[in-house]
């Protein structure tokens, strides 16, 4: 039996769709992957023979034009895994600081620049200006060389994408809670997809 647990609410319909066809027992939940032992309390199971985390983003949601999660198109600031939960990205950039913005560009996306980003970032929100995807492109390369800028807008791209989503402290829930559930012998497959998360899997 596969139990899956999903924000995305589009990756749990494309899941259904692809599972549906092959006629094996599993069932799907939205909601976050931390809040496993409360879903699994819920399907009385008791024990697991594995578990996998998959984290991060996926190429589906880069992709996809109105979640704003790429810089490489002109969409919403919007970032959340479920746009029913939380606040976007917007929202976050618009209503913090400075110095907030300056210190999850740092924590989350390790970019050296963080500081420059975060002003640019805070007068366009100022401005009115913070609305989209390439507001904040235009932000980040007020202050970036051209010949870094890709790397600088992968960087605090992911960087405000785990803030909105609270990914790491998710991920922190998930894996303290993980192995009681294990049966004897039973494994944890982590796929991981930046130092940040894989720091704190390998701890």
């Amino acid at each position: 039996q596969l139990i899956g647990i999903d924000l995305d609410p589009y990756a749990l319909e494309y899941t259904e769709k692809r599972l549906s066809a092959l006629q094996k027992s599993y069932s799907l939940h939205n909601g976050n992957f931390r809040e496993f032992p409360l879903l699994l309390q819920s399907l009385d199971v008791d024990k697991l023979t594995g578990i996998l985390f998959d984290l991060g983003s996926s190429s589906s949601q880069l992709n996809t034009g109105h979640r704003g999660f790429s810089f490489q198109r002109d969409d919403p600031l919007d970032m959340r895994f479920n746009p029913d939960e939380s606040q976007s990205a917007k929202e976050f950039l618009n209503n913090s600081c400075e110095q907030e913005i300056s210190d999850v560009i740092l924590t989350y996306g390790e970019e050296r620049h963080h500081h420059k980003i975060a002003r640019f970032i805070s007068q366009a929100a100022q401005a009115n200006k913070m609305h989209t995807t390439f507001d904040l492109k235009l932000a980040v390369s007020k202050c970036v060389h051209p010949r870094f800028l890709t790397k600088s807008l992968a960087r605090v791209f992911q960087a405000i994408r785990i803030k909105v989503n609270d990914e790491l402290n998710s991920l922190k829930d998930a894996l303290t809670a993980s192995s009681q559930w294990l049966k004897a012998g039973g494994r944890i497959a982590t796929i991981s997809f930046h130092s940040l998360e894989d720091r704190l899997v390998k701890e």
